[in-house]
């Protein structure tokens, strides 16, 4: 098939999408607003001056660009055309004239956007009522959908390639020991020979509030200095709060336990998880509408911990952090919100329990070999495209 995308040429996502599509013998088109290349994709750039991150008012351009999206599908004669997010692009597209196309939607547009105004909420109706098909990755954002249009909703969540975020992908042991500490004692009890390791916990994600990486920090803070806990605490990503919370952990004086990785790639970011003892993906917003990284985690062997956001509990298989888990099979346990305390808690049940951890490793990677293995995922999605492909031929 010719698939042409219609979305942000620098995103992830749409990346993965591409390589994956391409891959399979696709020809491949972005149709985008910002810039970006992609390798076997062709990028028509539809330069607006405008940053992705910009203002509403700056994004009123999109709406403007109909007569050049249209053209441009014209030129490129797609089987199929996908849109990414509801609004901006969505909306560009539903004024277009392009007709016979699938709408993605991811999050922010669902969760954030229509509560802005009435004029957004009408904005997102109205792009919700112009797709041949719509489809989600969570079953969690189709139900919020549900509030702006009565019409189903496909689940395609994101996969992950099990393959690559795998355990033993990992440079080496999880835990560092401490000087001193020598093979002798590797007859110790769990719990004891736990005491002489650095118990490593951490996070992939953007250094935003929206990922709760100040109650990371916190949960870290009091994990030692209240249950004098050997932790490391590994944090990779970038953001516009990475100064910020490297001065909170300057204040909260963890910055000795604290490594700041940057960003990295997707085969460091397995290895990352892969090396964790325990992965903390504790949100606070209800945009993070797919756990992908708990996801990733989850492939790789590692317990998490998330926060109650639906995407999050979702796309693992959790309990609740004060709940009995005995005789219970489950591979992530959920917190409250913006509660370092109960991250702290349940991080402490964790360092003392070797054989939960383990457990809750093996039970996250039959879950998602089960559900979201990266190539089962994106069949789902080449088949619902070519099944759209063969009715706009109709």
């Amino acid at each position: 098939m010719r698939i042409c995308i219609i979305g942000p040429a620098n995103s992830a996502h749409i990346v993965k999408w591409c390589d994956r599509f391409s891959t399979r013998g696709h020809e491949m088109h972005v149709i985008s607003f910002v810039p970006g290349e992609i390798d076997d994709t062709t990028v028509h750039l539809i330069d607006l001056g405008v940053d992705a991150d910009g203002s509403d008012a700056g994004k009123l351009k999109y709406l403007f660009t109909g007569g050049k999206i249209r053209r441009l599908v014209n030129r490129i004669k797609p089987d199929v055309v996908t849109v990414h997010y509801a609004t901006s692009y969505g909306a560009a597209v539903a004024l277009s004239g392009v007709s016979g196309y699938i709408l993605s939607v991811w999050g922010s547009d669902i969760y954030d956007f229509p509560k802005k105004s009435p004029m957004h909420k009408a904005l997102l109706k109205f792009s919700l009522r112009r797709p041949t098909l719509l489809l989600s990755t969570s079953r969690a954002m189709a139900d919020e959908a549900s509030q702006y249009t009565k019409r189903p909703f496909v689940i395609t969540p994101f996969g992950v390639d099990t393959e690559l975020f795998r355990p033993d992908i990992s440079a080496g042991a999880s835990s560092e020991d401490v000087p001193g500490v020598t093979e002798t004692e590797g007859n110790l009890t769990d719990a004891v020979a736990a005491s002489y390791k650095k118990f490593t916990i951490g996070t992939v994600k953007a250094l935003s509030d929206k990922y709760g990486i100040r109650d990371i920090l916190k949960a870290a803070s009091i994990l030692r200095d209240k249950h004098s806990v050997p932790v490391r605490l590994r944090i990779a990503g970038k953001g516009p709060q990475g100064e910020e919370y490297r001065q909170l952990a300057i204040d909260l004086g963890i910055d000795d336990i604290t490594e700041w990785l940057g960003f990295i790639s997707q085969e460091d970011a397995a290895k990352e998880w892969a090396e964790m003892d325990v992965a903390v993906i504790p949100s606070t917003l209800d945009s993070e509408s797919f756990g992908v990284s708990a996801v990733e985690a989850e492939a790789c062997g590692t317990p998490v911990i998330i926060s109650d956001v639906g995407g999050l509990m979702e796309s693992t298989v959790s309990v609740p952090y004060d709940s009995d888990f005995t005789g219970k099979t489950f591979s992530a346990i959920s917190v409250p919100r913006q509660d370092p305390e109960a991250i702290a808690t349940t991080l402490l049940k964790l360092y003392e329990d070797p054989k939960l951890r383990q457990r809750m490793g093996e039970t996250g990677r039959k879950n998602v070999k089960k559900k979201y293995d990266i190539n089962t995922c994106f069949l789902r999605i080449e088949r619902i495209m070519k099944r759209v492909s063969e009715n706009n031929g109709d």
